[in-house]
């Protein structure tokens, strides 16, 4: 009886001693976890309303493409995406082949518009010649799909019609005039690719390319023909100078001439140029009428276009 006691002070004194191990060891894993850094939350780490998209095409520095999406971004009207274009500065940027080129404005514009909570498109388009372009879609709830390409100074330089070379009959593009690099794009499979200035482009269907284009050239034509009717009417005005000179120089300063065949001569010689002074004055009005309307298609038209990058081959949107 007296062993059996003996065993049960033993392991009641094992189980103490365990006790106390164990709740030394619990205290010191308490106190270690208080030293650990929190789980940060997963909101940290991922927004359920943003998503990234890497494309298979690169910008300048080798990288590729990356496109933030905004869930909550919607499909704006025309109006809303002319004041959204009008206030980014995408276009502002300076196209440089060794850090800028047209991926990196196309990626830029559509992070810029969905942040803005504008739905917005990556567009690649490749040409029947030459090496591809990036620009921009957008859906419009007013009107449709529209393209925007908004690559900057230093890419395709505007040519302005309105300034010709009289000795060449050639355009000449002038980089020094300031512009705007924002414009409406127009791309359709095997037809040329069109750009219009924001502030010029009405319509984003591809008949107002056309049609815009057909006036420019209508308004080249006439400007060509004005120019060219301005140096012809310099040279007569200048002879006419030169006549009046000559006559001035017969009549010498009198005021009567005895002579009856010099003054029926010099009578002559003061109406033909009474004549060609109001012929010159019916010419000058006629040209100057027609520089008023050259003006005001010019204002209609704007001061610069661009040219076609080519013939579109294939389009292929990311939105």
């Amino acid at each position: 009886m007296a062993h059996i006691n003996i065993n049960i002070k033993i392991i009641i004194l094992v189980t103490i001693v365990a006790v106390a191990i164990f709740t030394g060891c619990l205290e010191e894993v308490v106190q270690t976890s208080t030293k650990l850094p929190k789980i940060p939350e997963l909101t940290e780490f991922f927004n359920p309303n943003i998503t990234e998209q890497t494309l298979p095409y690169s910008k300048a520095s080798g990288s590729r493409v990356c496109l933030v999406n905004y869930k909550n971004a919607t499909d704006p009207t025309w109006n809303e995406l002319m004041s959204f274009l009008e206030k980014d500065d995408s276009d502002e940027q300076p196209y440089i082949e060794s850090s800028f080129v047209c991926a990196d404005f196309a990626e830029m514009l559509h992070n810029n518009a969905e942040a803005s909570g504008i739905k917005a498109a990556f567009v690649s388009v490749d040409f029947v010649v030459g090496e591809g372009h990036a620009l921009n879609a957008f859906n419009t709830t007013d009107r449709g799909q529209v393209y925007v390409d908004c690559t900057g100074k230093g890419f395709h330089p505007p040519v302005s019609p309105s300034r010709i070379s009289q000795e060449t009959d050639s355009y000449r593009e002038y980089h020094h005039f300031d512009y705007s690099s924002d414009k409406i794009a127009y791309v359709v499979d095997g037809k040329e690719y069109g750009s219009i200035s924001i502030d010029k482009a009405t319509s984003p269907e591809y008949w107002f390319y056309e049609d815009y284009n057909q006036k420019w050239d209508a308004y080249d034509r006439a400007l060509e023909a004005y120019n060219s009717d301005i140096e012809e009417y310099n040279k007569a005005v200048e002879a006419y100078e030169r006549d009046v000179d000559a006559y001035e120089t017969a009549v010498g300063g009198r005021t009567h001439i005895s002579d009856p065949e010099e003054y029926e001569r010099l009578d002559k010689m003061y109406n033909d140029l009474k004549a060609r002074e109001n012929e010159l004055d019916i010419s000058g009005r006629e040209l100057g009428a027609r520089r008023d309307r050259l003006d005001e298609r010019q204002e209609e038209l704007g001061y610069y276009r661009w040219e076609s990058l080519g013939v579109v081959m294939s389009v292929d949107g990311y939105w």
